[in-house]
């Protein structure tokens, strides 16, 4: 695990205590609106003649409002949840004024979950038990809450001196916080169409581009079976769909993929191992740079693909011979 990890609230959280504020703003007004005649107080001073009461009103609480935004917005800003060896750190305040250190040892339980609200955006809450789970800790309406859990779960074993699983693992979740770049892509599947319900091959085909683009650029990771929020999917649907419903039955099928639309020779370039993430398989596809043009072979046509940022992208030929010369020599 890289340290420290720092943990963000999603704006969910923003917009909440927004709410939060205003209900009690104006309940503390409806209460103080019977304890005088707030109006004649008003009219008795030297603005009351220059402004009427109710523009008053309205300017004083639209800048009510605004205030009340800033401030509640500069406050969730500077929140955050710092992950390092031994604790966790909770920082709040204007500037991380205030502090709470919550020792990664006394954590005795990390439970994940999801409110119906927070599953339709893709944000989920991580609680933190301490003292017998007596104590309870929430990490609210957080982006990747499933990767931050286990990474305070691999963090908290660490500091119990429990047995540690395997580092490739911990390098996947680290992989995932990174979010994609030019050498990191997500695919929630390989080759299941969630939305038709199929098996389909642009989907298969959209993998092999992206790898073929690897291969002709500087190498780079995918990781199939995340979402493209950094969500464990899993592999059970690619597996399901196929004959030999398991791990070596994707492998045989994503070798024969590749065979046919990249070629055998450049299988060598290409490594696949598998992670188990929460009881879902996490498929991490390494291409490492070929020694010659990479090819797309697809219905007897062939594409040339490069990486240019985060986005695969196709070369024309008069591209294609230019890059190749630059490239390969």
């Amino acid at each position: 695990m890289r340290s420290p990890v720092v943990i963000k609230q999603s704006p969910l959280t923003l917009i909440r205590r927004i709410v939060e504020v205003e209900i009690i703003i104006s309940i503390l007004l409806f209460i103080a609106s019977f304890l005088t005649n707030y109006e004649h107080l008003y009219q008795s001073l030297i603005i009351g003649r220059l402004l009427r009461y109710d523009i008053f009103l309205f300017v004083g609480a639209s800048v009510i409002q605004l205030v009340v935004t800033v401030l509640v917005f500069f406050v969730w800003q500077a929140e955050e949840y710092r992950i390092k060896e031994k604790e966790i750190i909770h920082r709040r305040g204007f500037f991380g004024s205030k502090e709470r250190s919550i020792m990664l040892r006394n954590i005795t339980e990390v439970e994940y979950k999801r409110s119906p609200l927070e599953f339709l955006l893709g944000y989920g809450t991580i609680i933190l038990r301490t003292n017998g789970g007596n104590k309870e800790f929430p990490i609210r309406s957080i982006d990747q809450a499933e990767i931050y859990a286990n990474i305070i779960k691999e963090a908290v074993d660490a500091a119990l001196g429990r047995p540690q699983l395997e580092k490739k693992r911990l390098q996947v979740l680290d992989l995932i916080l990174e979010g994609e770049h030019s050498k990191l892509e997500f695919k929630q599947t390989f080759r299941w169409d969630g939305k038709r319900n199929i098996s389909n091959k642009d989907l298969e085909k959209a993998v092999m581009k992206t790898i073929a683009a690897f291969l002709n650029s500087s190498g780079g990771i995918i990781l199939i079976g995340v979402t493209d929020r950094g969500m464990i999917h899993g592999m059970e649907e690619d597996y399901n769909s196929l004959i030999r419903k398991d791990r070596d039955g994707f492998e045989n099928h994503f070798n024969q993929t590749l065979r046919h639309m990249i070629g055998a020779e450049f299988r060598q370039y290409v490594n696949i191992i598998f992670e188990r993430i929460d009881e879902r398989d996490v498929c991490v596809v390494l291409a490492s740079p070929a020694p010659k043009p990479v090819y797309l072979k697809v219905n007897d046509t062939e594409e040339f693909f490069i990486r240019t940022g985060n986005t695969t992208s196709p070369l024309k030929i008069s591209e294609v011979n230019s890059y190749i010369a630059t490239k390969w020599g």
